[in-house]
């Protein structure tokens, strides 16, 4: 006999028990919840287990046999009817109205936050459902190189005999080696003022910058953020109830001039200044001068996402803008996303120490801390080495796969896309012809089975020229040739 319907008595209620019994029979039989051909409990025993007598789960039979709910099978019990069209197509069209009036009233229960986020266009980042890695997927590094067999033995040793501590409750901050060895990756390679006090882990960019809205933006507060900019970024700010202010980029980066103009003051800025997203400029030193001297004079804060720098192909990576403040203004966001793999859910903050308590604090009430075993085998991919070789390795590799997507496209996509190599990066910006809607190019090369966004979706005002953002890290240099071939159709048709 099939599992039955879980039923609750009311004994308050107004409504006889017989009179409850036939109602969640009756729902659950239209709703789908008892199946076509079900055959029912005897009396006796639903009568035992609701506590009842067996008059009371007779009187609801019957009415649920007069109705043409149940029919009796002489010598074999009770079962459900097994077509009800007229009467099940009634309850559906109920169940859908009650569906929308209990969907409004739950909207109306929100917080502000909650119904900003239920009525906008927010969409969480994902990959393909089947997680196929496309030409010319953006934001991706190259899994496939990636050397799982260094980092399976450093797992298998550390999973081998965890030591106590890794398998507690961690601190909040993150586990201390990982952010020492952070903190000297840091200082070496991007020039940052730190000590480990002040590198705190989180779960990716995007929980760091929840964190930031959640600490230092109050409703209403005015916040400059690049645009064309990373829409992640965008979205956590205004889910914060400030006031988003899209400040153009210009060759030279974020223009602090343009920001005066648009707004006379802001609580915070979102800056990307060693790669500019998505259209991968560099802010010149005078601009970040600038920018640094008026976050003094006006108390403001300075987010600095440094989401891909370590990958610049020309001399070595950009000082950080962290490196230029002398005043603890900026506030700097670090990620592995790009140079291990976006699925480990790790990055890092570096707040000013003044902040560093309150930080933590906040940390601690959105999720306690990030998995601890999977930061001790991160710390000692780095303090071993393995994660400078790493980068190393790559850099030479996107360097290469850079070259095959300009050629292929100088040789297939001429007069369709003007595609130029880059510095430092993960993917160009390859310019259409003018007049060109991007948003329809994209469509078009989706069809062929090609990944190309348009510039204008990460822009919040209209763009004079269209684009497509070709990620090119994550794709060999058989895909990207193939995925050249395909958008030339695509864009040809």
């Amino acid at each position: 006999m099939a599992q039955w319907p879980f039923i609750t008595l009311d004994e308050s209620s107004n409504s006889p028990f017989y009179q409850q019994i036939y109602e969640a029979l009756r729902l659950s039989i239209l709703s789908g919840g008892i199946a076509p051909r079900t055959q029912v409990p005897p009396t006796r025993v639903l009568a035992g287990e609701l506590g009842v007598s067996r008059t009371t789960v007779v009187n609801a039979y019957d009415q649920l046999l007069a109705e043409g709910y149940l029919e009796g099978k002489t010598g074999a019990g009770t079962y459900v009817v097994s077509e009800m069209p007229d009467v099940t197509f009634q309850l559906e069209a109920t169940v859908s109205a009650d569906g929308k009036e209990r969907a409004k009233r739950r909207e109306r229960a929100l917080s502000r936050r909650g119904q900003w986020i239920a009525s906008s266009s927010v969409k969480s980042l994902r990959m393909q459902a089947d997680n196929t890695c496309l030409a010319f997927q953006n934001g991706v590094p190259a899994v496939d190189e990636f050397p799982f067999r260094v980092w399976w033995k450093l797992a298998s040793r550390r999973w081998r005999n965890p030591p106590r501590e890794l398998l507690g409750y961690g601190d909040p901050a993150g586990y201390r080696p990982l952010r020492e060895a952070i903190a000297e990756h840091l200082r070496s390679a991007r020039a940052v003022h730190c000590d480990a006090d002040q590198v705190i882990i989180v779960a990716g960019t995007q929980q760091a910058f929840d964190l930031i809205a959640r600490l230092l933006l109050e409703p209403g507060d005015r916040v400059w953020v690049e645009d064309p900019c990373y829409p992640g970024a965008r979205n956590a700010l205004l889910s914060a109830g400030s006031k988003v202010i899209s400040v153009p980029v210009d060759e030279e980066g974020f223009d602090l001039g343009q920001a005066l103009q648009l707004s006379k003051k802001a609580r915070l800025v979102y800056v990307t200044p060693s790669h500019q997203f998505p259209l991968g400029i560099t802010m010149t030193l005078s601009r970040r001068l600038a920018l640094l001297e008026w976050a003094k004079r006006s108390g403001s804060f300075v987010i600095e996402d440094d989401y891909n720098s370590e990958f610049r192909y020309a001399g070595r990576p950009l000082a950080s803008l962290q490196g230029l403040d002398h005043d603890a203004r900026v506030i700097y966001i670090g990620t592995f996303s790009k140079t291990i793999f976006p699925s480990m859910r790790l990055g890092c903050l570096v707040v000013p120490k003044d902040l560093i308590e309150v930080f933590v604090a906040a940390r601690a009430l959105i999720d306690r801390h990030s998995p601890s075993l999977d930061q001790a085998i991160l710390a000692d991919f780095i303090n071993e080495g393995h994660f400078m070789r790493h980068l190393r390795r790559m850099r030479s590799l996107y360097v290469e796969r850079q070259e095959v997507l300009v050629q292929a496209a100088s040789r297939d996509l001429d007069g369709l896309l003007e595609v130029s190599p880059a510095r430092a990066g993960m993917h160009l910006v390859a310019w259409l012809p003018q007049g060109v809607s991007d948003r329809n190019a994209s469509t078009k090369a989706a069809r062929y089975g090609v990944e190309a966004a348009p510039l204008s979706v990460y822009a919040a005002t209209p763009r004079t020229r269209g684009a497509l953002v070709l990620g090119y890290a994550a794709v060999n240099a058989k895909e990207i040739r193939a995925g050249v071939r395909k958008l030339a159709q695509a864009l040809s048709s």
